[in-house]
């Protein structure tokens, strides 16, 4: 049966996805946890500028790596959920890594020279106007448009652009909806982030939220059958 999109629908599903796949996702969660704290550590002794942004860039390719291929462990679960597949099934291809490093350093640089923008202004009201505007809708961007992106990245092989014009697609008729599931996800962080435990907890939780949405927000598009509610 085909089902408009819903934020309570979306968050049933992701929390009966968790509870499902809760020893899968764990697994993969706390290696993933291990490997970049260990990686982390690693860089922080490095003495030399050189080798430390090297390992910097090591580690952030080494992050988007494993997010990706936590994306694409979700989607498998949600695709296949009562099939098996193996540890090559969740390995990103390299394409989505170059598209999602892509757009991941263009948001970046962007912020980078706007703010510089700002601050040729002469300091003042305008300034601090300016830089609190531009800065907020960038923010936005990156945290309420970006995890699409890289939903279509995953689900869609997608380009970075491409991406980016599919999210505001997607999105479009849905804004409010979709913009209280961002606050909610927002609490959600907040809260796990008082604790260690809980930041290991509520990211992949968080995570899953927004790729149940992805996928609600796709069939309520395609006007099909609502696959995943369905499965609850």
């Amino acid at each position: 049966m085909y089902h408009p999109f819903s934020v309570a629908e979306t968050i049933k599903t992701a929390w009966y996805i968790l509870k499902k796949n809760f020893a899968t996702i764990s697994v993969y969660s706390v290696i993933a946890f291990i490997i970049v704290l260990i990686s982390g550590f690693l860089i922080y002794f490095f003495d030399d500028a050189v080798l430390s942004s090297i390992g910097f860039v090591v580690l952030l390719v080494e992050i988007s790596f494993i997010f990706l291929g936590f994306i694409k462990l979700v989607f498998r679960l949600i695709d296949k959920e009562y099939y098996d597949f193996d540890f090559g099934d969740i390995l990103p291809k390299i394409k989505m890594l170059i598209s999602y490093l892509t757009l991941l350093v263009l948001v970046s640089t962007l912020t980078v020279i706007i703010t510089n923008l700002i601050e040729k202004f002469e300091a003042g009201y305008t300034q601090q106007f300016l830089g609190i505007v531009i800065g907020a809708i960038v923010q936005f961007f990156f945290l309420f448009y970006f995890p699409i992106c890289t939903c279509f990245i995953v689900d869609d092989e997608s380009g970075p652009f491409e991406s980016v014009a599919q999210s505001f697609q997607l999105i479009r008729g849905n804004f409010f909806k979709y913009f209280v599931l961002f606050l909610l996800i927002e609490a959600l962080i907040a809260i796990g982030s008082l604790t260690i435990i809980g930041m290991i907890f509520v990211v992949p939780f968080v995570n899953i939220i927004l790729l149940v949405a992805y996928r609600k927000l796709v069939y309520s598009h395609q006007d099909v059958d609502d696959d995943i509610a369905e499965t609850n």
